[in-house]
């Protein structure tokens, strides 16, 4: 499902007026067969909103649309209101008739929480208009964007489970079409085409250009209902499922199919196309991933250990004397893989109780602690505005102020408060996340990595990663994983427990 991207709105409803509502109905065209009546769900959402002493400002119907998808006109023409600020709340007769894709309403619920935009069902015991709705709808929102963070990497899952069945993921290419058993079949007049299209290539003496061409004789249009193009032929025959492969993330896996060429024929096209080139492979720009980029630090001299390639490696680097400090391990390299392994380990080694969120709960401080600790920010903020001024008035020279700031900042550091609702968040993250991490990307390692931590540190000499600072929100979290310990001096920082580090592979 793709993303959708609007500008936030935190403006609240105004509360000494009615609250402007726009009520939403629909039917599939099964359910109109049934009988089920638009009007009687209208009559039903008018009653209610009625009783709220609320404005109907608009109706909006979709008589004869799915509710599996939000392709629907009205209630495009609904969202459109509700975000332009027409309308403050959303009333439907049933949750389902707003929708029942689980993807749409969680993402919905988030977009709609950033907006201030309130939902209500006339049937169904949840109205997000009231003071308690509001704070569930909160949560809720929470955990939309948690799902919709972590759908990508659960779609993930499923489309490698087809691949290892030798099916294919997304939609077929020409010359097949799926069968009642899920399995691709060939479309005799399309195969024809593919087998000339990779033949005429293969001899060296065709471009993309032409070979579109040639298909484009036989006025059989692409999947997509266009005529061939130079681009579209340029992925046809790049195209490992033609000889009978599937492919998931850069592996070639068996598929079920039947081919409709040789792998031999195949091959004979991509020598061609590398002998077509006009540059060598090797000239081309590369891009790699590490995992712990910007966030992996030197444990002896505090600074960053840059990310770096060569030769095809990923490696990371000591280059403290490049930046004209001074660091025994200045120099020193780590393969990547080591160290984005080690990181790996300590994640999937994560353990929450079955009743961490009650934990959690308790652990986060009370609102007496909460108001006390959010005061002193308070103070120490402004201690440190009092230390600009007089530094800049020539009250204090520069070594008292820069020793006074310091201290204050480092105060500061330490006086973090998560909110219950972030760590509770967190905590769902980290439920999932021995399943997300294996099946990852390194990209989305990395993406994860950064949203957990704020820093690693790691020993060169020893090869081995030695603390973790983990994010705010996830702090109260880490307190509960047995192989790191908190230090005792400093709020926040995580020791790797030696005794652990053969349990991890490390050294």
């Amino acid at each position: 499902m793709p993303r959708r991207h609007y500008a936030r709105s935190n403006e609240l409803p105004a509360q000494d007026q009615p609250l402007r509502v726009g009520l939403y109905s629909r039917v599939s065209i099964e359910e109109q067969a049934e009988g089920h009546s638009i009007e009687a769900q209208l009559r039903i959402t008018r009653e209610f909103a009625e009783r709220k002493g609320w404005i109907v400002v608009h109706e909006y119907v979709d008589a004869g649309f799915s509710g599996t998808n939000d392709q629907r006109p009205d209630f495009q023409s609904m969202l459109q209101d509700a975000l332009a600020g027409d309308i403050q709340v959303i009333l439907f007769h049933k949750l389902d008739r707003f929708s029942r894709s689980i993807a749409d309403i969680l993402e919905y619920f988030h977009l709609f929480e950033s907006h201030s935009i309130l939902l209500a069902s006339a049937t169904e015991p949840f109205d997000f208009t009231t003071a308690h709705g509001k704070a569930h709808f909160h949560l809720l929102a929470v955990f939309a964007q948690w799902y919709i963070d972590n759908l990508s990497a659960e779609t993930s899952k499923g489309k490698k489970q087809r691949a290892l069945k030798g099916l294919h993921n997304g939609r077929l290419p020409f010359g097949y079409l799926k069968s009642e058993s899920g399995v691709a079949m060939i479309v005799p007049e399309e195969a024809e085409v593919v087998r000339q299209a990779f033949e005429a290539y293969a001899t060296g003496n065709y471009t993309d250009r032409r070979v579109a061409a040639l298909i484009n004789e036989s006025r059989l249009p692409t999947r997509s209902g266009r005529r061939w193009s130079k681009d579209s032929v340029r992925d046809f025959l790049q195209n490992e499922f033609y000889f009978g492969k599937v492919k998931y993330k850069g592996d070639l896996l068996p598929g079920l199919h039947e081919p409709i060429i040789s792998q031999e024929l195949f091959d004979r096209c991509q020598e061609v196309r590398a002998s077509h080139r006009r540059a060598p492979r090797s000239h081309s720009p590369r891009f790699r991933t590490y995992v712990l980029n910007r966030i992996l630090y030197c444990v002896r001299c505090g600074e960053t250990i840059r990310a770096q390639s060569c030769r095809g490696y990923r490696y990371y680097r000591d280059v403290t004397n490049s930046r004209g400090l001074h660091c025994p391990d200045s120099g020193t390299t780590v393969r990547a893989e080591t160290v984005e392994d080690e990181i790996g380990a300590i994640l999937r080694n994560m353990r929450l109780p079955e009743d961490w969120q009650d934990e959690i709960r308790s652990s986060v401080m009370n609102e007496d602690e909460r108001r006390q600790m959010q005061e002193r920010r308070q103070h120490l903020e402004r201690k440190l505005h009092r230390l600009g001024i007089a530094f800049a008035d020539g009250v204090i020279d520069e070594p008292e102020y820069i020793r006074e700031r310091d201290a204050t900042q480092a105060e500061l550091a330490t006086l973090i408060v998560p909110e219950n609702v972030d760590v509770i968040d967190a905590g769902l993250y980290l439920e999932t996340l021995r399943d997300l991490w294996d099946e990852a990307t390194l990209e989305e390692q990395r993406d994860i990595c950064r949203l957990m931590l704020e820093r690693v540190y790691y020993d060169l000499q020893q090869e081995h990663i030695t603390e973790l600072i983990p994010q705010p929100a996830f702090l109260p979290l880490f307190r509960g994983i047995e192989v790191l310990e908190e230090k005792s001096d400093e709020i926040g920082h995580f020791v790797v427990k030696a005794e652990a580090r053969a349990g991890l592979g490390t050294p």
